[in-house]
């Protein structure tokens, strides 16, 4: 966390990097709520209905037209917008005067964006959800 002296905006105020690394971090939490609700949305039916019961506010979520409904996505978007925006306010809100190591921030951001996209892969991901689902006694 190293500030350099020489980075100043038009106004002469001091550039941070914390506002940019609270901004791809709640990005990449908001990724990573939207891949556990999937996953917890596919284990049960009664895990749907709560994963979709986040979303009943969204146009569409319950459609009886010939379009249907686009179902628990609903909830799953609803939750990853949650976390999203409240991850960015508070993380900004901490490191908004904070110079954060940006080279070090982009590979972990990175392998954490491949990690969590992988997860979405469910030859990959199924077993260790199926794990993770039975250590917590879930159907």
């Amino acid at each position: 966390m190293v500030h350099n002296q020489n980075q100043t905006d038009s106004n002469n105020q001091p550039l941070y990097s914390g506002p940019v690394v609270a901004a791809s971090l709640a990005l990449l939490l908001a990724f990573l709520t939207l891949m556990v609700s999937h996953h917890i949305s596919r284990l049960s039916p009664g895990l749907d209905k709560l994963v979709h019961s986040f979303g009943y506010w969204i146009p569409g979520s319950q459609g009886k037209g010939p379009d249907g409904s686009i179902g628990s996505y609903t909830g799953k978007e609803t939750l990853a917008i949650g976390v999203w925006l409240s991850s960015w306010l508070a993380f900004h809100l901490l490191w908004r005067k904070q110079d954060l190591d940006l080279t070090t921030w982009t590979r972990v951001f990175v392998i954490s964006l491949a990690a969590i996209t992988l997860g979405f892969f469910h030859p990959l991901s199924d077993p260790l959800v199926l794990f993770i689902a039975g250590f917590f006694g879930l159907p």
